[in-house]
């Protein structure tokens, strides 16, 4: 029996990746909302190729799996370091809020709920010192993998008046969110410009790390990654997760050079 055409090869790849995706979700390997972007990173990309295909465009040939597996990798190691990297990595303020519209009265944001938050911004949305509010905002939907809610907010507190960090961290943010989204030349030029407002930020290192090693630059991804182990007080399931990832920037360095 023949090989059958590119596509279809591809489908048997996409659909093996994501039985194992399900395999890990069903083993407790993987989190419901880690395994679910997978899946939905899997079909799209699938999808991509037969548009591409039904509007006369070559097949290309399927990707090897251990390039797809390196990718989905990545993927479920960034998504584990982000839910940990608010307390470990970056360095954060402590935020203010204004739960009146009053720039006076400043509040702790972790006693609002997301709603309230929304209705305050959408009140007060000409007001500089509601980009603090916004980005808080943001790095919750961030941090629940709501990106489509945290996407326009990091976007308008860019707008407004933001320290150094916290504009860095919403540029890295935004760049991980386009990376995971499939773009990762925008993602790099995001990530690019969180580093050049704060080249000492982790989290954007973090994820440039990780874009470079997806992208097949294993050297510049170790150029970000390895200085992250001299964080102090790195919990061991972050510092292992990072030791991984370098471990296989090496071998891939080893192996390409």
């Amino acid at each position: 029996m023949g090989e059958g055409p590119p596509v279809s090869r591809l489908r048997a790849v996409v659909e093996a990746d994501i039985r194992d995706v399900r395999r890990q979700l069903d083993e407790g390997e993987l989190d419901a909302a880690t395994a679910r972007q997978l899946i939905e990173r899997y079909r799209r990309e699938l999808e991509s190729v037969e548009a591409g295909t039904e509007a006369g465009a070559p097949e290309p040939a399927p990707p090897a799996r251990s390039g797809r597996r390196l990718t989905g990798t990545l993927l479920l190691i960034g998504a584990v370091i982000v839910v940990s990297v608010t307390a470990y990595l970056a360095i954060r303020p402590r935020e203010g809020g204004f739960v009146t519209g009053s720039v006076e009265t400043p509040v702790d944001l972790s006693e609002v709920t997301n709603d309230q938050m929304e209705a305050v911004i959408a009140a007060n949305p000409d007001v500089p010192e509601i980009a603090a509010m916004r980005l808080s905002l943001a790095d919750r939907y961030f941090e629940a993998g709501e990106f489509s809610n945290a996407l326009p907010h990091y976007l308008g507190a860019l707008e407004g008046d933001l320290d150094r960090t916290r504009r860095s961290r919403a540029l890295a943010r935004i760049g991980w969110m386009t990376f995971e989204s499939g773009d990762a030349g925008i993602a790099r030029s995001y990530l690019d410009e969180a580093l050049a407002v704060d080249d000492g930020y982790a989290e954007a290192h973090l994820f440039l790390g990780l874009l470079l090693l997806a992208e097949g630059d294993a050297i510049g991804a170790l150029e970000h990654l390895e200085p992250l182990l001299e964080e102090e007080n790195l919990p061991e399931g972050i510092r292992e997760a990072i030791e991984l990832t370098i471990a296989e920037a090496r071998r891939l360095a080893e192996v390409g050079g």
